[in-house]
């Protein structure tokens, strides 16, 4: 079988090159061209305040990922958050039966972990009778938190939806649930509070007996403290780190953090 995502997940670096996973990435435009340097110098500009756009993959992108002679399980970044859904549903219609889209209702590392999930269970000789069905019932076990340091970030990005319409001070940090859509949690003045936010809201989605945790950041400069604070709030610590791939990054900005959850047990 052969699992594909986009650009918008992020998924551990034991998975990259793996034969079982294909991730088809969209386009992030540095104006009228499409940007060509390395994930440092994507963030020097973030941060320099040169914000690129980006689009979802192409229909024709995922059709020819999606070929496979096996079952295909596509795996994507919420449909109410990107046009990456809708576009995978028509390359599926074109690329055959054989071809399962599930949205993950979430982003960055909480869809990725899913995909992890996904592809673990792919390879094991206990795998579930119907991976289709194990796929399908994983979104409604994951929690997805983000920490948005700078709201302009959202604001300059060109996925203005990201944004809450509930009334923000513009230079505090924001602490926002993804669970399909957007939802604008807590605005603390300063970062230890926004931090202690998402802490206290993956903490508690977690539950007693979390099963798995992953953080992508926006080349955040405390991930060290930021990891801490989260695996004394969770109780273990994360499956996998990184950092956000530019398609995320983009919109997010520089010294966000996403952070998703599985409650029960999960192998990733």
């Amino acid at each position: 079988m052969l699992i594909v995502t986009d650009g918008a997940v992020d998924v551990p670096d034991t998975l990259i090159g793996s034969a079982v996973l294909r991730r088809v990435p969209g386009e992030v435009w540095a104006g009228e061209a499409p940007f060509r340097g390395g994930i440092d110098e994507f963030w020097a500009q973030l941060r320099k305040g040169e914000y690129p756009s980006t689009t979802p993959p192409t229909v024709n992108a995922l059709t020819q990922a999606y070929q496979h002679p096996d079952l295909v399980i596509a795996l994507h970044v919420s449909g109410q958050l990107s046009a990456t859904m809708l576009r995978a549903e028509e390359a599926a219609a074109r690329a055959g039966p054989g071809v399962v889209v599930v949205d993950t209702r979430s982003l960055s590392v909480g869809a990725g972990l899913i995909v992890a999930a996904v592809c673990r269970a792919s390879e094991s000789p206990n795998a579930p009778e119907s991976l289709i069905d194990f796929a399908r019932s994983l979104p409604e076990r994951l929690h997805t938190f983000a920490l948005v340091q700078e709201l302009e970030s959202l604001r300059r990005s060109d996925r203005s939806g990201l944004l809450p319409t509930a009334h923000l001070a513009r230079n505090h940090p924001l602490v926002l649930a993804v669970r399909g859509r957007v939802v604008a949690l807590a605005q603390p003045k300063h970062r230890s509070g926004a931090v202690g936010e998402l802490a206290k809201h993956v903490g508690r989605s977690a539950g007693a007996k979390p099963g798995a945790w992953a953080l992508g950041h926006g080349d955040a400069t405390d991930v060290d403290a930021v990891v801490d604070e989260l695996t004394h709030a969770i109780g273990k610590p994360p499956a996998f780190f990184t950092r956000l791939d530019p398609t995320v990054g983009a919109h997010l900005g520089p010294e966000s953090v996403v952070v998703g959850a599985v409650s029960e047990s999960i192998d990733v």
